[in-house]
């Protein structure tokens, strides 16, 4: 095999997962839980946090579970800055983008 396409081959597998573990959690962030419409009647809104990650390292399109997770996440630290406990999502995804309204909620 041509010792170029063995590297690029080599470091996309290595970014491709890799990729999740260079988003890092904000303190607290994980008990910002996500929830529809309906559930948040008595909540307080914050407003909205739009998302993106990317979804393509090289020619290889990123898992999208992988992608999803990633949005919650940015989702989820957003939150916790403008002092939320809810998230729901707010218009249809893009593959890679999200928009999130942020909520505060009494729990």
């Amino acid at each position: 095999m041509n010792p170029y396409i063995a590297a690029a081959c080599m470091s996309t597998a290595l970014l491709t997962g890799c990729a999740n573990t260079f988003l890092k959690p904000a303190e607290g962030s994980e008990r910002v839980l996500l929830m529809k419409t309906s559930q948040v009647t008595t909540c307080r809104p914050l407003g909205k946090v739009n998302v993106s990650v990317v979804t393509k390292v090289g020619i290889y399109n990123r898992d999208a579970n992988a992608v999803e997770a990633n949005l919650l996440q940015l989702g989820q630290n957003n939150a916790i800055e403008l002092g939320g406990d809810t998230l729901v999502k707010d218009a249809t995804p893009e593959f890679g983008k999200q928009v999130f309204a942020v909520y505060k909620c009494k729990r």
